[in-house]
Order: structure tokens, then sequence, then C-alpha cells
């Protein structure tokens, strides 16, 4: 594997802004997002409130299901005797989701080793697995590339209903069904029996999406001793109980401060991603399975429409003794987070740093400050054909992705080999024909104004057939040049898929079945800068 650099622009004006230092938005956040911020974190947070021994023997005891490695259990006795945290999350996406998800472990398995030799103390990684969330049409999908496109392969979801992806019992055989169909969409390769059988042998020991996410999180990471905990594992909701308490009690001013914070931000330019209502309870709660919004009407918390209603005192019995029944929000998340771990730095996407920026305040509001927010590292994987191709093309990473050169590449092919004499043939007897019916129109529109619509209606299925004829002949010469056209739309699929980066569509699967089941040990091997350029991995 080689590795190579590139900045690349970060397409909303939060994220360019942040990553690049723009006071307008830095005021917003409590640390700049360097490593020089952790001395003076690392020394606020000497007097967090965490039951470190409680709190690892969850953590243990909800990682033994898939076995816990000898470096896992290191570093849960080096939190228990103080270390501090650097914390990323994700939903439970099927084979992990897109490739981001492997990129943020990535990145806070180094943030961690960077951040315990800069301050002489171990600092451990956490993955904080959002199995409370219950938008599964989110996680329930796969995409491949079939027949030169991206194609989007839609996994059946509606049967788990508002179950979230913890809760939802794993429609197996039916999964396995569509399982069988991605893979058989990959080309065959030395490693594809191998990647199949992993897969498959961890969704039979899985009963939830949960489940099966945390089995691949635990086999491409165990050799690092990342510590993982799904939010919605029962005996963490427990821990969790008194901070729930605290999120109802102050829920109006939480609800009000991070109103008011997105309303400076969109004062200030930036979107209002949250979408913040003064009248949220930024919790959800779960009856008969069903994960359900809450929100605040007068002095009640109402789901449903207000077909469900509890009194303060009602959600506070519920935080109490049935914490399993509470989860968070986009807002709540976070500050529960901080509550519950001593977070050195936090590792998240655009999305994520954009929703944190609204949140400043209400951290303030519960007595806590934002950690360091660090943007996750971003990463390309370019396979040996991709390279190949963009030899042969004498392009590179920053005329495919910067510069956007595919498009115009196809566009100047396209007009290099267009049948120009006999589009010019098809327009010229266009032309004629709606000249004649000009004269036409004007011989029936004497005779009666009520024939225009007719005239007009025959003129328009004749430019049908010429527009047909047109494209198919485009068809053939495309036909004749599709190899051309094929090299340039594996390039721009593979670097460039639905017009974004690859680590936002494919699963690690697919690069897997190219390299191998050891490909995420080795994109660990790297020397990967902790810093704002993209890493262009070359394998």
């Amino acid at each position: 594997m080689k590795v190579e650099e590139q900045y690349v622009e970060p397409v909303s004006k939060l994220m360019n802004d942040y990553v690049n230092g723009r006071p307008a938005i830095r005021s917003y956040f409590s640390y700049d997002p360097q490593m020089q911020s952790f001395d003076e974190r690392l020394k606020n947070l000497q007097g967090h409130s965490v039951d470190r021994g409680k709190l690892a023997g969850i953590m243990r005891n909800y990682m033994e299901r898939n076995g816990l490695s000898e470096a896992a259990q290191q570093n849960l006795r080096d939190f228990e005797k103080g270390a501090p945290v650097v914390v990323t999350g994700q939903q439970a996406g099927l084979l992990t989701g897109p490739l981001y998800t492997v990129h943020k472990a990535i990145s806070v398995i180094i943030l961690a080793k960077q951040a315990s030799e800069q301050l002489n103390t171990k600092v451990v990684p956490v993955f904080w697995i959002a199995g409370e969330d219950h938008d599964l049409a989110e996680i329930s999908h796969l995409y491949r590339e079939v027949n030169g496109r991206v194609d989007k392969l839609n996994i059946p979801y509606a049967e788990y209903g508002k179950h979230s992806a913890s809760t939802a019992e794993l429609n197996k055989p039916k999964i396995a069904i569509f399982l069988e169909e991605y893979f058989r969409s990959l080309p065959e390769t030395e490693h594809s029996r191998e990647i199949h059988h992993l897969a498959f042998g961890l969704l039979e020991q899985s009963v939830s999406f949960t489940d099966f996410f945390a089995a691949l999180l635990h086999y491409f990471f165990e050799d690092e001793g990342l510590l993982y905990i799904d939010a919605a594992d029962k005996e963490f909701r427990k821990y969790e109980a008194p901070y729930f308490m605290k999120l109802i009690e102050r829920s109006g001013e939480i609800a009000q401060t991070v109103t008011a914070a997105e309303q400076a931000l969109v004062q200030d330019g930036y979107s209002a991603v949250i979408g913040a209502e003064e009248n949220a309870a930024n919790l959800f709660i779960t009856v008969k399975g069903e994960r359900l919004l809450l929100e605040r009407e007068n002095q009640e918390f109402i789901a449903n429409n207000g077909a469900i209603r509890y009194t303060k005192q009602q959600l506070l019995d519920i935080a109490q003794q049935n914490p399993e029944f509470l989860s968070n929000n986009v807002v709540t998340r976070p500050l529960m987070q901080e509550m519950v771990f001593p977070v050195l730095a936090f590792v998240g996407g655009p999305g994520e740093i954009s929703y944190w920026a609204a949140l400043k305040d209400a951290f303030k509001l519960m007595d806590m400050e934002l950690p360091v927010i660090m943007p996750r590292l971003s990463l390309t994987l370019v396979n040996r054909k991709t390279q190949s191709l963009l030899e042969q093309y004498k392009l590179d990473f920053t005329a495919v992705v910067n510069e956007r050169r595919i498009p115009v590449m196809r566009n100047e092919l396209m007009e290099s080999i267009r049948e120009q004499e006999a589009e010019a043939l098809i327009e010229g007897l266009q032309e004629q024909v709606e000249e004649a019916y000009e004269k036409i129109n004007q011989q029936f529109s004497s005779i009666s104004k009520g024939l225009t619509p007719v005239v007009e209606k025959n003129l328009q299925l004749h430019i049908k057939q010429f527009t047909f004829l047109k494209n198919k002949l485009q068809d053939e010469v495309m036909l004749q040049n599709s190899i051309e056209f094929g090299h340039l739309s594996s390039i721009e699929n593979e670097l460039l898929p639905n017009g974004g980066f690859q680590e936002r569509i494919y699963s690690p699967f697919i690069y897997m079945n190219q390299y191998g089941t050891g490909l995420v040990k080795d994109l660990l091997a790297l020397p990967l800068n902790y810093d704002k350029n993209h890493k262009i991995i070359y394998f």
C-alpha cells in the first residue's frame, strides 16, 4: 500500500470554515480541532464524575459476547485507572455500512495513540454504537456497481416497524437472500469465498442489526483493543438513569439554547441542520416496541401527536425505574456521552460536527464544556485496475475529484465521435417538416381555430420520431466506443460514485473482495497523518 495526501475542500461552508480556522465558526466550539488543545482539555477533565469501575464492567460484559482480546482488556484496565477516552460513533449499518464507519474507528484508534504520546498518559478509543436508532431505512441497504452504474440494493425493513437497530430481531433468511445477491454482484476473486464465509458466519450468530455490526467491529479491531458499547444496552441504560433525569429536568432550557444557537448560526451564514424547536424534549420513549419522539406541551411530555402523555414526574419515574425505555436524539446524545465518559475528544464527520456547532450553550447549561471536536480521517481506496486506467488517461486523484475532469472528458469524447453528417440530415428534415406544418397550421386555422391543437399535436408526433432517431444514432455511436466510455465510468464509479467520496457509498467488503480480509489491519499500519488532508490509498 502507498499513501498520498491531497486537500479537498469540504462541501459544506461550516466544515470548510471549521477545518480552516475561520473565527466565525470557531466561536461555537470550546476548543480548536488540533492536538494542541488536548493538554488543556485533559486538565478540565480531572473532576469528571465517571464511575470507572462500574462503566468498565458494563463495557466488558457487553464486549465479552464477541470475545475480549488482550488489547481490549488492557484498554479497559487503563480506563479504570484513569485514562480519558477518544469517542466516535455510528448507526449499526449492514456490513458496517459505508466505509466511513471503518474510517471513524481507524481515526479514534490513531488519535488515541498520538494523544497518549503527546500527553504522556494513556488515552483509549471508544466506539459508541447508536443501537437505539430506529431509522432502519438508513442502514438496510448496500451499494454495488452493476453494468457500469452505481446501484443501490435495498433490503426490506418494513416488517421491523419502529423497532430500534438493537431490538429489531433480524429476519436472517430474508437478509441472507439479499446478501447473496450482493456478493454475486462482486467480481469473483481469490478472496470472495473468505469474505462470504466471514459475513454469513457473523450473521448467523447475530440476533439484531447491532449484534451483526458489533461482531464486525470486533473482527476488524480486536488487535487494537477498540472499546465499544451499544447505546441501547440495558445495563448501560441503567448507568445513564440519573443523567436521563437531568435531561428531563432541563429539557425546556436545552431546547431554548439549541434553538437560539441555530438561529445565530443561520445569521452567520450557516445551515440549521438540527431544525431545533423550543417545544422539543430531545428524547425518545419506547412504547410497545415502537420508538416515539417526545415533545413538550405545557407541563406535559407528549408523543404520537398527543395520543401518549406523561407528566414530568411520570417521565422522571420512568428514567429512574425503566431507563431502557428512554433514548437520546442528536441533541441529547452528545450531552449524555459527555456525562457518561471523560471525553478528551470526539471524532465526527461533517454532518455530526454541524450538529455539535449548536450545542456549546447546552453543554454550559449542564455545567460541562464541549470536548475537542476532531474531524474524522477521510480516505479513498484505489485498486490496481483504477490505477491503470488513471495512468492510461493521464489522470490523477486531483483531476477526478477536485477538478471533476471525467464529465468534461466524456463530453469531449462524445463530440469527437458524433456522426455530425447524419445528425445534420435529421435536423434538416425536422426543420423542413416544421416549416411545412407552419403553412398547414395557417391554412387550417383560417378554416377553424379549433384545428390548431390538432395540427400542433400531429407535429409533436413527428418531432418525437426525429428525437428517437437522433437518440438511436447516439446510442449506436456510444456502443461502438463503449470501451472508452466504460473506462471513464469505471474511474468515476470508483473515486466519485454518485458525485461523492466512495467512503460515503461502498461497504468495506467491496475492497476486501479485491484486497483480502487483512485490509483494515493494513490500513491501520499505514503512516497516516492526523490532519485535514484526504488520504489516497493505492493497493
